[in-house]
């Protein structure tokens, strides 16, 4: 395609060229990475299993409020895909031991496994009854987009605006290319936090799109008005993001299976109100039309859990069953293109299509999508053509809607989007124009009535609790259109955390308020977690979350030591590769290496903790985990619930050479702040550089975070153990140092800089940790 891009209010103009048709890789980016003997033998493939949860078993259990349903879907999948896939994940652990197999990763939103294999492994899991299919892991996605203008004033959007309603409370979700969360129409919208952005790849650890596709497409249906016009159809609506392109632009089956199932559990805690209300996918299977299943078990579990997601038609257009999928399910809201006058576009996909049982025409509907304006890259603008660009309108009419009826579902959506649709070209619904061209004043003039109702609200919004502690919150009931039964309320937060809640009063009739009082256990690890607040009332429920911080406390930490010795609170010896809790009294382990798979002679060199139990950590030297395989000491590895991945492959961001291996880690704003070893600088970084300097990883390039000769820090000390914490640098050292200041420090001591000075934080002498080199801290985190 051909795209123009501008600076608003800028008489630029920058034009670009984008292949029509991405690269596709041989292999999943875990298998490129792998070095194991014999790895060009191996092929990447995903294991289908026969027995899949059925759509009519998904749809039977949704329940009008889409979020808690999407919980309960994730859940069922879960299940079924752990009780299933047992015998066949035995038979692969044997094989994995003798070295056939590796990269192995069990997928749930459909009931398969992705691995890499021997080809005499693929030719016995292929023979298995209990396998449906055996297909390589290498997908073609094609962005359905070829090259506003008035295109929200063609859909009517400005008249719902004028009415009160902008999306505001309902998330839109990107299946795409990525975003840049930085451009100034969609950076409001970015919902953000550890659920606004999953990249499968693991190449970018926030939001980023290198090609503008799915920044371009978002902006449509969500972008704002920086530039001086509206350019999204649900302005007020929020975001988050997937992505299903690598940064070649190709894809693979297993990753657009990930993102699928991330978009119908964020947090991986199917009790978290965190799931989007309407996914826009811009993109389309192959080359040209056709008919492929591999993704109807995905959309159809969205469906079921009451989130709604919009394909486009394809760009394939020309003659009739020219559709592709996934746009052709008959679980996907399907959109072709047209432009100003309103006719369809010569490249715009036809049905008839039966595809996956489709009956209906195709397709669903029709929106513009011709030369229209919306944002690119770098905050800068583009004009963009084909289905891509139509299907956003529907994403973003479907968030008017919800915003105004959030218990409508996607049946009910459909059919609003449908019946009030113009109609176009022969008259009826049809295989060219589907029913017609989206109105979304109309589609919002015919919502039902608001049938009686509630909302919660809570107050405070978040809370910060040490383990042992009570705190409170009110709760309030806000009955909406005439709404006068009682609500039943509770309050629940994740296993392990709280030790008892209560809501008092426990019934409120017509509206009112309750306290809640939350009770956090004695052993509950510090870190971010959600408690949802529940209201009941007949076939209602409403939700609310209580953002809760279980925090130790100065002097707090987690922390891994230089080798094993004893501490008080823990009995018997404590591994050097084993994560300490310091409660300000005694310790706790806080990860038991063994447990964990970590083998003994490992060594924790770094260490963050991050919301939700999740541990990211670096090793002192190479060594194999479990479900990853091969880890090298400039690696950072993420594990949470017992399962370990790879989380930044360090050779990957250019961290080479014995002198880069990662010695201490932190993060901030999303990004990765990390020390190493020796004193040379990752690539990129210009100037001197010393040991106990710390650099910023942004997910492609890095940066000098801390100039510690700038801080007085001699040039022979080495940064062991790192945590920012409230705008400060925290770090231990490998020895013993002299700083401006508080003068000697031990290896064993953990130290502030902030505002140009220097501060003790702990004295590790008087936490049990001085007397030997084993009680040199290696690693740091929270406090």
């Amino acid at each position: 395609m051909t795209r123009s891009g501008r600076g608003a209010g800028h008489a630029v103009r920058l034009l670009l060229a984008l292949a029509g048709v991405l690269a596709v890789l041989p292999t999943s980016p875990a298998a490129a990475r792998g070095s194991a003997p014999g790895a060009e033998e191996m092929r990447t493939v995903v294991v289908t299993l026969r027995d899949q949860v059925g759509d009519a078993d998904l749809r039977a259990g949704w329940r009008q409020v889409h979020r808690r349903s999407a919980g309960a879907v994730a859940a069922t999948l879960r299940s079924h895909a752990e009780a299933t896939q047992a015998p066949l994940l035995a038979q692969v652990a044997t094989w994995r031991r003798a070295g056939l197999v590796r990269d192995v990763r069990p997928l749930w939103v459909t009931n398969a496994v992705a691995l890499s294999a021997t080809p005499d492994v693929l030719a016995r899991l292929a023979a298995r009854p209990d396998v449906a299919s055996v297909r390589p892991d290498a997908i073609r996605l094609v962005p359905a987009v070829s090259a506003g203008t008035d295109n929200q004033v063609a859909v009517h959007a400005p008249d719902v605006w004028a009415q009160g309603e902008t999306g505001a409370g309902v998330v839109v979700a990107s299946l795409d290319s990525g975003v840049d969360v930085t451009h100034p129409d969609l950076a409001p919208g970015y919902r953000g936090g550890s659920t606004g952005w999953f990249d499968p790849y693991q190449q970018h650890a926030t939001p980023t799109d290198l090609t503008g596709h799915g920044t371009g497409t978002l902006a449509v249906a969500v972008g704002r008005d920086d530039s001086g016009v509206t350019i999204g159809t649900a302005p007020g609506a929020q975001w988050i993001a997937a992505r299903v392109f690598d940064d070649s632009g190709a894809s693979t089956v297993s990753a657009v299976h990930e993102a699928f199932q991330w978009l119908l559990d964020p947090d991986g805690d199917p009790g978290t109100p965190d799931a989007p209300q309407v996914v826009n996918a811009s993109w389309s299977i192959g080359s040209g039309p056709g008919c492929d299943l591999t993704f109807q078990s995905d959309v159809q579990a969205l469906r079921a859990a009451g989130i709604l997601t919009v394909f486009p038609a394809g760009n394939f257009g020309g003659a009739a069953s020219s559709s592709a999928s996934p746009g052709n399910y008959p679980e996907s809201l399907t959109v072709g293109a047209v432009n100003a006058n309103d006719l369809i576009r010569s490249d715009s996909g036809r049905g008839p299509s039966t595809c996956g049982g489709r009956s209906r025409v195709f397709p669903d509907v029709v929106a513009p999508g011709t030369n229209l304006y919306t944002a690119d890259r770098y905050g800068l603008y583009q004009y963009l053509s084909g289905t891509s660009i139509a299907a956003p309108h529907v994403a973003g009419a479907i968030a008017l809607l919800l915003a105004a009826r959030p218990g409508l579902g996607p049946d009910a959506l459909e059919q609003l989007v449908e019946s009030t649709a113009t109609d176009l070209g022969s008259a009826g619904a049809d295989d060219t124009y589907g029913h017609g061209l989206l109105d979304a004043a109309a589609a919002y003039a015919a919502l039902p009535a608001p049938e009686p109702g509630f909302e919660l609200a809570v107050a405070p919004t978040a809370m910060s609790l040490r383990p042992g502690s009570q705190g409170q919150a009110t709760i309030d009931v806000n009955p909406t259109s005439g709404f006068s039964a009682t609500v039943t309320l509770s309050a629940e937060g994740p296993p392990g955390v709280l030790a008892g809640s209560s809501v008092v009063p426990s019934t409120v009739a017509g509206g009112g308020s309750g306290t809640v009082t939350l009770e956090v256990a004695d052993s509950a690890p510090p870190g971010s977690y959600p408690v949802v607040v529940t209201g009941h009332s007949g076939a209602l429920t409403e939700q609310v979350t209580l953002d809760l911080t279980v925090s130790l406390g100065p002097p707090s930490f987690l922390a891994s030591t230089a080798g094993p010795l004893r501490l008080p609170g823990i009995t018997g010896p404590v591994d050097d590769a084993d994560v300490l809790a310091w409660s300000g009294t005694s310790y706790r382990t806080r990860l038991d290496a063994g447990g964990a798979g970590v083998p003994r002679r490992a060594d924790v060199d770094a260490l963050e903790v991050r919301p939700h139990g999740v541990l990211l950590l670096s090793f002192a030297q190479p060594l194999r985990l479990p479900g990853v395989g091969r880890v090298q000491d400039e690696d950072v590895v993420r594990l949470r619930r017992g399962r370990w991945r790879m989380f930044l492959d360090g050779s990957r961001a250019g961290l080479t050479g014995a002198e880069r291996d990662v010695d201490a880690l932190a993060s901030t704003n999303g990004d990765l702040v990390v020390s190493t070893t020796g004193n040379r600088a990752p690539p990129g970084v210009k100037g001197t550089a010393d040991d106990a300097d710390l650099y910023r990883w942004d997910g492609t390039r890095f940066t000098r975070f801390f100039d510690a000769s700038a801080a007085g820090v001699p040039a022979p000390a080495d940064v062991d153990a790192l945590e920012l914490s409230g705008g400060a640098v925290e770090v231990s050292f490998t020895a013993a140092v002299t700083l401006p200041d508080i003068g000697r420090v031990q290896d064993e001591d953990v130290v502030r800089w902030r505002s140009g000075h220097w501060t003790v934080v702990v004295d590790g002498s008087t936490i049990g940790l001085g007397g030997s080199a084993a009680g040199d801290l290696d690693a740091l985190a929270g406090g």
